[in-house]
């Protein structure tokens, strides 16, 4: 086998003790090839169908694509599969004898062929995420800038009683802005090791790359999401405290004020467009079984609202919630205390039924069953409407995904909206969804649409061309209204005659109850799962809420 990085003969002459430089390798046989040898190999029997690639761009992969092996050490044949149970690659050999029993096997090349278009999807995927990495590191370290120099411009007056404060301040976010320039150099370099492989690499090395790719990456996008987490992009502030004794200064006052930092909101939120499609092999954190999962309670809310309808949860951590056909939509602050309230059309009165996440800072709101038929776009931190859909049709049950809007309709099924045509005039019916889902919710992943049903205390999974992938009834769950994902696909449901959330495995063949009336759940409506905080928001007809950590 050629060591490519120091040889630079062909390794076939070499056998014979001849010495031609190589310009071609061939990564199956893993052996440099000379142009005479190049031409024997491409018409040869055994190798006609290798591919081979120049020496010079051979060596512009990384390191650890080159020592990705093509055959197997036990049985000198080409590794032609892949075990996900094993997490393991195997030859022919290998599949008969260590791997009769493991039932999911697949073909490497003809999973990345490019007819099947999986190879685009395999490389897309990483880039995407290093592209919502990229971006979220750059907007926190345009932020944190911004906070150094607020900092820094004093007062004059000021300066010297708060010349500790500024300077242990000022520290901790320059620590914070050379950690994120640290990630954000790990970023830059794997997204230049995507592109050479992208381009030079093989078959089987991109399937492997893909794997130590996303293990690099996950790391990389779980330290920045600590980072906005843990309070580090807080915005910092100084603020002077007065003496209250300032008019009887001249007999007693000693000081003028106190200075401190007032750690107030971020000023910068992170968007994870790419959150998780098209992963390829196993998670890094293995999906739990729904006997395992588990809750705790974190935070009862009193809203003093009834018939709370849709909730969200943004990623500053504040709480939204909407009451049915109010026209209202209500804030309130990561500790459950009441931020503000408003309009969401200042020309309607009794709009607003469901609420669907969009991205990091916009949320969608359904009119519902009053006029005018519309969505709505808000702006999570503001709360000022930003843009309106007409829709021709009331929505009840929304949910976002491939930049379409899903939507519970009242007599006309679930309709689903492609929001890349202008004013959403690209609408089809999801097929053998009924007809009468009027109060009904909805929600929906890359590949699957899940539907609450209060008709018949039913939970349906379509695929995105409406075909029926499971269905599950059963007394545990009566009169099902809000559902929601976690990132396993694990389905929430709140059984609001049943009071209870039950959680439904993806496939649909287990179900448990998570929390019940022994908890003290009564009468659940709305329901959002936030993925990055593993959090459960429950929204109740009671006039209180529920923040649940999922564990």
């Amino acid at each position: 086998m050629a060591t490519i990085d120091i040889a630079s003969f062909c390794d076939f002459c070499q056998n014979r003790d001849i010495n031609k430089s190589a310009e071609e390798y061939c990564p199956q046989c893993e052996e440099a090839l000379c142009r005479e040898c190049t031409d024997n190999h491409k018409i040869s029997k055994l190798s006609k169908m290798h591919h081979t690639i120049s020496v010079e761009k051979y060596r512009k992969l990384p390191s650890f694509i080159k020592q990705i092996k093509h055959n197997c050490e036990v049985h000198d044949c080409f590794l032609e599969f892949y075990c996900k149970s094993h997490e393991y690659l195997c030859c022919k050999l290998c599949l008969i004898s260590g791997h009769k029993e493991c039932k999911e096997t697949i073909f490497v090349e003809d999973f990345l062929t490019p007819s099947s278009g999986h190879q685009s999807v395999v490389l897309g995927y990483i880039e995407k995420v290093l592209t919502d990495i990229g971006i979220n590191i750059s907007s926190a370290l345009k932020d944190r800038n911004r906070n150094l120099m607020e900092l820094h411009h004093l007062e004059e007056e000021l300066q010297e009683n708060a010349s500790t404060l500024e300077k242990t301040n000022c520290r901790k976010i320059e620590e914070i802005i050379t950690k994120l320039e640290d990630e954000k150099e790990k970023v830059d370099r794997i997204q230049k090791d995507v592109e050479t492989v992208n381009m030079f690499a093989s078959n089987l090395q991109i399937f492997m790359g893909t794997k130590a790719f996303q293990e690099s990456i996950s790391t990389i996008e779980m330290n920045v999401q600590q980072v906005y987490d843990n309070g580090s992009l807080n915005n910092a502030t100084m603020k002077c405290t007065f003496n209250e004794k300032l008019e009887e200064f001249i007999k007693h006052i000693k000081t003028f004020g106190d200075v401190e930092i007032d750690n107030c909101e971020k000023h910068v939120s992170f968007s994870w467009q790419s959150h998780k499609s098209a992963q390829i092999f196993k998670p890094t954190s293995v999906a739990k079984s729904i006997e395992n999962i588990n809750v705790r309670l974190g935070r009862r809310i009193n809203i003093n609202r009834e018939g709370i309808s849709g909730c969200a949860i943004s990623e500053a951590g504040n709480m939204l919630f909407l009451q049915a056909h109010s026209n209202r939509l209500m804030k309130y602050s990561p500790n459950g205390e009441f931020i503000s309230e408003s309009c969401i059309d200042p020309e309607a009165s009794g709009i607003g039924y469901d609420l669907a996440v969009i991205d990091s800072n916009t949320v969608a709101v359904s009119s519902g069953g009053f006029s005018p038929q519309q969505i709505y776009l808000i702006d999570m931190n503001s709360t000022k409407t930003s843009q309106v859909f007409q829709l021709g049709d009331w929505c009840c049950g929304l949910s976002y995904n491939n930049n379409s809007f899903i939507c519970c309709t009242f007599r006309n099924g679930i309709k689903i909206f492609d929001r890349s045509h202008s004013n959403l005039t690209n609408v089809r019916i999801l097929p053998n969804a009924p007809d009468k889902v009027d109060y009904t919710y909805v929600t929906s992943n890359e590949n699957r649409i899940f539907h609450s049903n209060w008709n018949d205390d039913s939970v349906v999974c379509y695929d995105f061309s409406g075909q029926v992938q499971w269905k599950y009834c059963d007394l545990l769950l009566r009169k099902p209204y809000g559902i929601t994902l976690d990132s396993n696909s694990n389905i929430y449901v709140a059984g609001s005659y049943s009071n209870n959330i039950v959680v439904i495995s993806p496939d649909g063949k287990q179900a448990k109850e998570l929390i019940g009336a022994s908890a003290g759940m009564s009468s659940p409506r709305a329901l959002f799962f936030h993925k990055t905080k593993h959090v459960l928001l429950v929204a109740t007809n009671n006039k209180v809420a529920f923040m649940y950590d999922v564990i």
